[in-house]
């Protein structure tokens, strides 16, 4: 009787494998862009959409930052296998990634690359205020962060090219080297 057993439970000792994508990288082959991102707009905000795209698909999967700061870019990685079934190239992701890059770097220089601000000369505010009030003042107050301006850079992506294609693109932060922030890139199938 007890040959007929089965065997005792025994824990399994190592964790599961982590799935990762299969990346094409092409960091070395991307320059530092100088070009306005989002002008002209990228070929996919115009193009339709496959015409069966498949629901979560794919497991998510995250794009660290070249660096400590959002400056210096994503690191290209284009998983083929996974976006071009979403109707996502090579070039628009490329592009995509490197846009991020461009647009932190403007955001550094006090300047939106997703916004259509022009520059602010001063000028006399008449009235009660008088003299003390200026076009600079007011609008120094509403610069935005380089992280801001990257958030608000990906979520033009997502609206106007990612979600249609059952795709989301978000900025997270993680804990980096003496207690810095790092950035990532977290891509997900809806």
């Amino acid at each position: 009787m007890s040959e007929d057993l089965p065997p005792p439970y025994t824990p399994a000792t190592t964790a599961p494998p982590i799935w990762e994508p299969h990346f094409i990288d092409l960091t070395q082959h991307s320059p530092l862009i100088l070009r306005k991102p989002l002008d002209p707009p990228p070929d996919c905000f115009s193009t339709p959409s496959p015409p069966r795209v498949k629901s979560n698909d794919f497991p998510p999967f995250r794009i660290p930052c070249a660096g400590n700061n959002l400056a210096d870019g994503f690191r290209i990685l284009y998983p083929s296998d996974l976006l071009e079934k979403h109707g996502i190239q090579q070039t628009d992701w490329t592009r995509f990634l490197e846009d991020l890059g461009v647009s932190a770097r403007l955001a550094g220089q006090g300047l939106s690359a997703v916004g259509s601000r022009v520059p602010i000369t001063p000028h006399p505010v008449r009235g009660i205020f008088g003299t003390r009030a200026t076009g600079v003042t007011y609008d120094s107050q509403f610069t935005r962060s380089p992280r801001d301006e990257v958030q608000t850079l990906i979520t033009v992506w997502n609206q106007s090219a990612f979600e249609r294609r059952k795709l989301r693109v978000t900025l997270h932060i993680t804990g980096g080297l003496d207690n810095r922030a790092a950035y990532e890139l977290f891509v997900e199938s809806l």
